[in-house]
């Protein structure tokens, strides 16, 4: 996986770290590029961390292989989604199994930006503030 972040961004310094602040910080944000096709079922951690750890191991490689796991551009709305609620963002989120960061409510913090579901409630879209 680490080969092929480095083709897509041309960083040759360019790794994956699988820890959660690392992966938002370095992977979404600074090179623009998120994991896809990450199972739910398997914790996005240290492969030590993980659970049958074998079995999870060549799982991830078979969904590698097959190209069902892979790396896509991080659109916009990817990356204010990993500043505003980084967890979301992470490669096998499922609401039903994490626990999601408190997003600040306040149009000023760009909460206004985030899809409906990941808005508290009553909090105005941008349509709202800009029509």
């Amino acid at each position: 996986m680490n080969t092929k972040l480095r083709e897509l961004t041309g960083n040759r310094r360019a790794s994956l770290r699988y820890v959660e602040h690392c992966y938002v910080e370095r992977v979404v944000l600074t090179l623009k590029y998120k994991l896809v096709g990450w199972p739910k079922d398997i914790p996005y951690r240290r492969f030590g961390n993980i659970p049958r750890r074998e079995q999870s191991l060549r799982r991830l490689l078979a969904l590698w292989d097959s190209g069902e796991l892979h790396f896509e551009p991080a659109t916009a709305n990817d990356r204010i989604v990993a500043k505003l609620c980084p967890k979301t963002i992470i490669p096998g989120y499922s609401p039903a199994t994490r626990e999601v960061e408190p997003v600040v409510s306040s149009v000023d913090s760009g909460t206004a930006l985030l899809p409906q579901a990941l808005r508290p409630s009553g909090e105005p879209s941008v349509s709202g503030i800009l029509g």
